[in-house]
């Protein structure tokens, strides 16, 4: 049975929550003659309704747009999940055993873990989810939201159940990101007839709201769950409204149909002095670095290594935030997100020193012999670089502009080439990108949740992914050695060696990440903690809490 949420019982009798009929459904107050003794109250039957864009089907199995998987967090549980800094831990599970070999993990389930129609979560489940993802094939849940490579049904190779609550998983090789990949949303096995369906399904988790109705193209209802194991959520009901677009979304926000948004673009500083909104500001996937190519002359041999580390330290990078990203943004020498618990401090390297990058040049030869402004490479021919940009918006082009300003102060000279195509997808991409007709290029990537970087780094991804086109043998040996750190503590050494040489040869110049930010009606309280992953982590924690002073 819930407890009672009203912080003065006796506000019982002359304050009451409107919620039929109201745009949100909590924010109007029968008025009263008698002022209350307390400044606030906190509800226990409200709603707070969150964005949607269209989506094409409710079955996680087929999920593909952002919105929905971020609301389906509040429907599904995987068996594990990431914390605050993105390290996979125990969600339905209660312990884990990885053998010896690194191909297999014994998981003990949660006891007393119930689906939303009341049946308890058992290793069938489990094993009948698996199943059911292999079936999907190449439309399943991870195919979309994973751009690693890495997806359950090509590294399980069996499921074995031991007991209600024990099973143990096979893979065909060891795994350094076995954690990662068992994060996927759990269903229940008596769903059989319908599991595959993508019309006319409802979905059925173990996680803190229970699903209602779908009004298609229109709203999603769900209720509180409240037979979860961690209490039933302070807030009832959660509502999520379809719009056409983001736009559209924030348009809804700013006139109140929506409680909680996040933002597109980085201009949400205009939101701090409305009194009714909270700004909670994390950092995003959003990764922008220079690619040098490798494959240049100027760049393909062992002294452009000090040429590199000048351009880096050339380029004002904490500049360029706060003036074209309005501090919105974190500045990163390598490509592992700095909330990741595998981030080292000590890759920090390349501060902006426009002295040392000029000293660097002028020791290792770059020099200008003509007085002309222009550095010489070590082949005699002028630093004229061209760059290619793939990011082609007004935040990326006025950085851009920054970029080839700091850089001709240290003597090189860069010439831009734009082109609108997105590197999101190699079939849009430029032919310049692609053939390698470019110096350097500015390029921006969409980080997975599993820190593997071969796509960008191993020799075999040129032509491919590694834009850099760089191939160096340790580095890939030092990859391959990760993707099968099952050890935890082999893999934080092996991913702290992987930034150290990330530094040390700069196969790309990392800039930034860019930073997101969830708007949320300041009502809301609790640990809401958003994330890349999750916008909503720690929501099924958070209560309503509205002023009882109508002045």
């Amino acid at each position: 049975m819930k407890k009672n949420k009203f912080l003065y019982f006796l506000l019982v009798l002359f304050v009451t929550l409107v919620i039929a009929g109201c745009e949100r459904g909590y924010d109007s107050l029968i008025e009263t003659n008698k002022k209350p003794s307390v400044d606030y109250i906190i509800y226990e039957n409200a709603e707070v309704s969150l964005p949607l864009t269209s989506f094409n089907s409710l079955n996680p199995l087929y999920m593909e747009n952002s919105s929905y998987f971020y609301f389906s967090k509040l429907i599904y549980e995987g068996l594990f999940e990431y914390d605050e800094k993105l390290e996979p831990i125990p969600r339905l599970v209660s312990t884990y055993t990885i053998g010896e070999d690194g191909k297999s993990i014994d998981l003990t389930l949660k006891e007393g873990v119930k689906f939303h129609n009341g049946e308890l979560l058992s290793s069938k489940d489990v094993i009948f989810t698996i199943e059911m993802m292999k079936k999907a094939g190449g439309e399943s849940y991870f195919k979309k939201l994973n751009q690693t490579g890495l997806l359950p049904t090509n590294y399980i190779v069996a499921a074995k159940r031991i007991s209600d609550n024990k099973l143990t998983i096979t893979f065909k090789e060891p795994l350094a990101y076995m954690l990662d990949i068992l994060t996927f949303p759990i269903m229940p096995e008596s769903n059989i007839k319908n599991a595959l369906e993508k019309e006319n399904f409802s979905p059925i988790g173990t996680g803190a709201y229970k699903y209602i109705e779908h009004n298609k193209f229109k709203e999603i209802y769900l209720r509180a769950n409240e037979d979860y194991r961690d209490g039933e959520p302070e807030i009832s009901h959660i509502v999520g409204k379809i719009f056409q677009d983001e736009e559209s979304i924030l348009t809804a926000f700013e006139t109140g149909k929506l409680n909680i948004a996040k933002t597109s673009g980085i201009d949400w500083d205009k939101y701090e002095s409305n009194k009714r909104i909270s700004i909670y500001e994390f950092i995003s996937n959003e990764y922008i670095a220079l690619a040098f190519n490798h494959k240049k002359e100027v760049f393909d041999i062992e002294k452009s290594k000090e040429l590199k580390k000048a351009i880096l330290y050339g380029i004002d990078r904490q500049s360029i935030i706060e003036k074209v990203y309005l501090k919105h943004a974190t500045q990163t020498d390598t490509p592992i997100n700095p909330i990741s618990y595998l981030y080292s401090e000590e890759a920090i390297r390349y501060g902006y020193n426009k002295e040392m990058a000029m000293d660097i040049l002028d020791k290792s030869g770059y020099i200008d012999s003509n007085n002309n402004g222009i550095r010489e490479d070590l082949f005699g021919n002028d630093l004229n670089l061209k760059m290619i940009v793939t990011i082609n918006n007004g935040l990326e082009l006025k950085a851009v502009d920054m970029i080839k300003s700091y850089l001709k102060e240290i003597g090189i000279v860069l010439e831009i080439y734009l082109d609108s195509a997105s590197n999101d997808d190699t079939e849009t991409l430029p032919k310049e990108l692609l053939s390698g007709d470019y110096d350097l290029a500015l390029l921006g990537w969409k980080q997975s949740i599993i820190p593997r970087y071969n796509y960008m780094l191993d020799s075999n991804m040129i032509e491919i992914s590694n834009y850099s086109f760089y191939k160096d043998d340790d580095m890939d040996i030092l990859l391959d050695d990760l993707d099968t750190s099952w050890d935890i503590v082999e893999k934080i050494n092996l991913t702290n060696n992987l930034q150290n040489t990330f530094v040390e040869k700069l196969p790309y110049a990392s800039l930034y990440f860019k930073n997101g930010a969830l708007l949320v009606d300041n009502f809301i309280e609790g640990p809401l903690n958003p994330n890349f992953y999750n916008i909503y982590e720690g929501l099924e924690k958070c209560y309503i809490k509205m002023s009882i002073n109508q002045n």
